[in-house]
């Protein structure tokens, strides 16, 4: 079942791979369509929701943020059990290069020209065909748990919500 709604398709690559299990999935038609689609479409039901912090999201005001750091953004529905995740500091990209930088890695070491060419690359509409893309998340998995650090963190919280769903605990979510 496609729990998790995202917003293009480096999104979905990325977080199949970092959940090991891309039928919890699913692409969007961009961010506003992952938001509808966890606060309408699903109707109260079970639902996550992850975008970029890049622009001015339209979170709705039922939605309470339960958890802030320098790369994510965590909101709550106040009644339901849904959940809308913000990465950045801008957009997945970024969020990804923010990982690099702790590995003392740079994009061009996975043979991108330049960030601006992984950008292109990431947006496109099959990004892991490209063989540097997968060699650069392929990094990132194998060596995020490594030391402590966002996409770690996230991880953590992410399978926290799938693990619990309805039975989802705010106290308990902030004290892991």
């Amino acid at each position: 079942m496609k729990l998790i709604g995202v917003e293009c398709w480096a999104d979905k690559y990325f977080f199949g791979k970092l959940l090991n299990d891309k039928s919890l999935i699913r692409k969007e038609s961009g961010d506003d369509a992952v938001i509808d689609g966890v606060y309408k479409r699903s109707k109260g039901n079970f639902s996550v929701g992850i975008v970029d912090i890049d622009k001015n999201k339209k979170i709705p005001a039922s939605f309470v943020k339960i958890y802030e750091n320098e790369n994510s953004q965590i909101y709550k529905h106040s009644e339901n059990c849904q959940f809308l995740i913000l990465i950045g500091p801008r957009q997945f990209e970024h969020w990804i290069n923010e990982f690099l930088k702790k590995k003392n890695k740079e994009i061009k070491e996975f043979g991108f020209i330049d960030f601006v060419e992984f950008m292109k690359r990431s947006k496109s509409l099959n990004p892991e065909s490209d063989e540097r893309f997968k060699d650069l998340i392929s990094f990132v998995i194998e060596n995020f748990e490594e030391s402590e650090n966002h996409i770690l963190k996230l991880k953590i919280q992410l399978e926290y919500i799938l693990e619990k769903k309805y039975q989802f605990n705010i106290d308990e979510f902030q004290n892991i």
